[in-house]
């Protein structure tokens, strides 16, 4: 019991992490396959990108119930599949948005493109809800494993 309660410690920090790591190839696959890359500071352009996208995806996250509280009873944070990708598609629809609202203001961009918006909504939520899916899942089976070593 002792080992499924620090596992459940690090859960929320695994979730997050993979977060941040998704987003990050997102926007590299995104800056390299349009050519956008910093040539002089290409690491450098594409953290810096990704923090805008990371601060919208966390305050939104936050604030609307995708990301895990840390600390707490395991039955605090539920990663069922169905509740997990709900609230975090939910909070998808709002950072999405504001990501691109906070890159264009350091862009210095009056307008948004329609287009790019829309490939933000849909791959980037892709990748967001394809690595939560797959937290989920495992998680669930971790879950279960643990359940049957108490019990069995």
């Amino acid at each position: 019991m002792k080992s499924q309660s620090r596992l459940s410690r690090f859960a929320p920090l695994i979730l997050i992490a993979g977060d941040l790591l998704v987003l990050l190839l997102f926007i590299f696959a995104g800056q390299r396959e349009h050519d956008l890359t910093d040539p002089v500071h290409p690491i450098l352009g594409v953290l810096l990108t990704t923090g805008e996208f990371a601060v919208a995806w966390l305050v939104a996250g936050w604030l609307l119930g995708a990301l895990p509280k840390m600390g707490g009873e395991p039955e605090d944070r539920p990663y069922g599949v169905r509740s997990l990708l709900g609230r975090s598609l939910n909070a998808w629809l709002v950072a999405a948005p504001q990501g691109v609202l906070i890159r264009a203001f350091f862009l210095k961009r009056a307008v948004i493109p329609t287009v790019f918006l829309g490939v933000t909504l849909g791959l980037g939520g892709m990748f967001l809800l394809g690595w939560r899916l797959v937290f989920a899942l495992a998680w669930g089976r971790v879950v279960q494993q643990r359940i049957r070593e108490t019990n069995g």
